[in-house]
């Protein structure tokens, strides 16, 4: 593969990076490229998460029989004389054994000690001492079966004090059977994308002055230029004294100046022919008060406008054409030529590529406009290293009017989708309150939001619908200026953006009495993302 991006039409050319090094995320200095090893892997991995959450399936069944008949698909091990297809699913077996954790049910299939449980990322198994008495017990002998919660009194009696506040932050949902997720992915599910990026590793950039590559592939722009100018950063142009480097019998004086050794900063903006250009054109670039080209185009990107960064960028790669005809065809353009080809480059692209106005999207308000309903507008905010969250609420009349404004924090939050449910619960909770007192009320007992079949949010008690408002009562999610605090998200609504399409229509109808229980019944959106309703003092029909 390396010998294919290098060489030119197939022949043998200079490796200027190794392939592990192109195989490096976009956004820390390499191409993106697949390591294709583990690519295999990951996709194996999905086979082996199919063994792992499907055990009832007729393949797993017969896997099971041959190969761990007393065990479970963690504890299972090669074996004897293992297939071909057993020895690859087996190469998987580390990767989603390391990813996977156990989500809290009512605990009667998850062990206390030998699986993981536990919230923390980093330590999810139980650490302390297990006695001999409780070998194979289960969760769900420290949950309270009256109350539905954690037995207090028992966890402390078993465990350290460290370890006891971990197993007090792990939701329990004793309707619901316990379950393998993914670490990591807001359904829970295994995908070959996460599971590459476990084996890859977090990556950081690569070392050098230059760390702005994402706004590098972002330059709007033909794609040669932007690898032309990825090879310029990644000092791999072959130029005369990377020629050197690679052992390659070249004169070290510029092929345009004919003076200085040519460097990449020399070729591009310190030699006289590109100072020429750079004259003949009208653009304000920053002074040359670097020795470095990755710091001088960072500061370029800091300061010139987007159509300004283009046409730096279409200047620089004229100039390297330029420079390849003075070495292969012995003569120079002039600059004034340089500077025209550049102009009729960047028009004739920008004429093909510029987006027509009246296919553009139009741009979200955060206020709502005039309708017959009142809007409710809410988002979460949430901070991964402490796992804290928060929430705030506006209330807009009908007019676009403001009526009133919540905010406040969130308990222990896991993720940033957890922490949107969670949100919508206590937005939910809040609106019982707003209106006027004496006011007549529906009663909406609870508003269930299920990921992937599990609950995330229940238990919204005695939600309160003022009669004041209108029968069609409106969720929206808004988009609030960012805090310097939390990160706020919007992967719920961005990722299934029907949702809340299909929560409005179940509650109009639920206080309009006209609800049927078969439409509490399934997921709303094909199986991943649930909503259900239970309701009381509602008349259900059949």
């Amino acid at each position: 593969m390396n010998r294919y991006w290098w060489g030119p039409g197939g022949q043998k050319g200079i490796h200027w990076k190794a392939w592990d090094r192109l195989c490096v995320p976009k956004k820390c200095g390499g191409l993106g490229f697949k390591d294709l090893r583990a690519f295999n892997l990951a996709m194996l991995g999905k086979q082996a998460w199919r063994f792992l959450t499907r055990p009832q399936s007729l393949v797993v069944r017969i896997y099971k029989a041959r190969y761990f008949p007393k065990s479970s698909f963690v504890d299972a091990t090669l074996g004897r004389c293992p297939s071909f297809c057993w020895r690859s699913i087996m190469a998987a077996h580390d990767l989603i054994c390391s990813g996977v954790r156990r989500r809290i049910g009512d605990g009667k299939s998850t062990l206390i000690w030998g699986q993981p449980w536990l919230p923390d990322d980093v330590n999810p198994m139980i650490q302390t001492a297990m006695p001999h008495e409780l070998e194979g017990a289960l969760v769900s002998g420290l949950i309270d079966p009256t109350t539905g919660s954690w037995d207090y009194s028992i966890v402390r009696d078993i465990f350290d004090a460290a370890e006891v506040d971990r197993i007090m932050k792990v939701s329990v949902s004793p309707h619901y059977e316990d379950s393998w997720f993914w670490l990591g992915d807001p359904g829970g599910c295994y995908t070959v994308k996460r599971g590459y990026r476990r084996i890859m590793g977090e990556l950081d950039n690569s070392p050098g002055t230059f760390n702005k590559w994402l706004h590098l592939w972002k330059i709007k722009c033909p794609a040669k230029w932007k690898t032309f100018m990825w090879r310029a950063l990644s000092n791999v142009l072959p130029t005369t004294t990377n020629l050197l480097i690679k052992r390659v019998d070249v004169d070290p004086p510029c092929p345009m100046c004919g003076i200085m050794h040519e460097t990449i900063m020399h070729s591009l903006l310190l030699c006289d022919y590109s100072s020429l250009v750079s004259h003949e054109s009208t653009l304000h670039v920053p002074s040359v008060n670097w020795d470095d080209f990755g710091a001088w185009f960072g500061n370029a990107i800091t300061v010139l406008t987007e159509y300004d960064i283009m046409l730096v960028v279409a200047v620089l790669y004229q100039i390297w054409r330029s420079r390849n005809k003075a070495v292969w065809e012995r003569w120079l353009p002039r600059p004034k030529s340089v500077w025209n080809t550049t102009q009729a480059a960047t028009s004739a692209w920008r004429s093909v590529h510029t987006n027509n106005p009246s296919q553009r999207q139009p741009s979200i308000s955060v206020m709502p406009a005039a309708s017959a309903h009142f809007h409710c507008c809410f988002d979460a905010g949430f901070r991964a290293q402490s796992r804290e969250g928060a929430v705030g609420a506006v209330l807009y009349a009908p007019n676009g009017n403001f009526t009133a404004a919540f905010n406040g924090t969130l308990p222990t939050c896991y993720s940033p989708l957890m922490a949107e449910a969670l949100a919508c619960k206590d937005v939910l909770s809040w609106l019982k309150g707003v209106g006027p007192k004496g006011m007549g009320c529906s009663c909406l007992a609870g508003v269930f939001w299920v990921y992937q079949t599990q609950v995330v949010v229940c238990d919204v008690k005695e939600l309160i619908i003022p009669e004041g408002l209108p029968n069609k009562f409106t969720f929206n999610y808004s988009i609030f200026p960012p805090l310097d605090t939390f990160f706020w998200s919007h992967v719920a609504v961005k990722r299934y953006p029907n949702v809340l399409q299909k929560i409005e229509y179940l509650m109009n109808k639920a206080l309009l009495g006209v609800l049927s229980i078969s439409e509490l019944e399934g997921p709303v959106v094909n199986g991943s993302l649930a909503a259900l309703f239970l309701l009381v003092d509602v008349p259900l029909g059949p």
